[in-house]
């Protein structure tokens, strides 16, 4: 099984509860005004890797608690997530997905591959980003947006990460954006501050 990515980070606080990588997949049919992450949007090949090479490579990251699925939308690639999760949670490490899609829209949907998906998240983040519902929760854009814990594995009691933004430089120099800016050019002027070329603007 194959993905396609639109980014990927080893470690952020700003994705989930403790520290986790983050995938972010490419591909989502919402489109949501004020997408902090428009270049995610559109359904074309962008860096593909299989669910067994995403798996050896998270496992190899020292010190996380889990992993983070965003997007794009998570659900467009639910099989191929749901076997990368469920390898990584017989690893201990537990999954927070973040969808555009509500939980009722999901589990009204029947759809094998959802339920598949549902089936090994432990934290559910849904709903789609409203630009004026911006809040400051942690975790979230917008008000509407739910935090459902599925599966016991991640409590109520471990969100306790104020709202924040982060910066991550690779080795080459570039630079990507995650989290929850307060501004959509975010990353541009991260860029400018840091001397180094944009790579990605990606909001959980």
């Amino acid at each position: 099984m194959t993905l396609n990515l639109h980014n990927f980070v080893p470690w952020s606080r700003a994705n989930g509860p403790g520290e986790r990588a983050v995938v972010w997949v490419q591909g989502c049919p919402r489109a949501c005004p004020g997408c902090f992450n428009p270049d995610s949007q559109a359904f074309t090949p962008r860096e593909t890797a299989t669910v067994e090479e995403l798996e050896t490579r998270i496992a190899a990251i020292e010190e996380i608690d889990g992993v983070t699925f965003s997007g794009g939308e998570p659900f467009a690639q639910a099989t191929e997530l749901a076997g990368l999760a469920r390898r990584l949670r017989k690893r201990g490490l537990t999954v927070v997905v973040y969808t555009g899609y509500t939980l009722e829209e999901l589990r009204n949907g029947d759809r094998d591959d959802w339920n598949a998906l549902l089936g090994e998240t432990d934290l559910l983040i849904d709903g789609p980003f409203i630009q004026s519902e911006r809040c400051h929760e942690p975790y979230r854009g917008s008000q509407n947006q739910r935090l459902h814990f599925l599966s016991g594995r991640i409590r109520q009691e471990a969100i306790r990460e104020p709202q924040t933004a982060e910066l991550t430089l690779d080795v080459s120099g570039s630079c990507t954006t995650t989290g929850f800016p307060d501004y959509p050019d975010a990353a541009e002027v991260f860029a400018a501050a840091t001397g180094c070329p944009k790579h990605g603007n990606s909001e959980a």
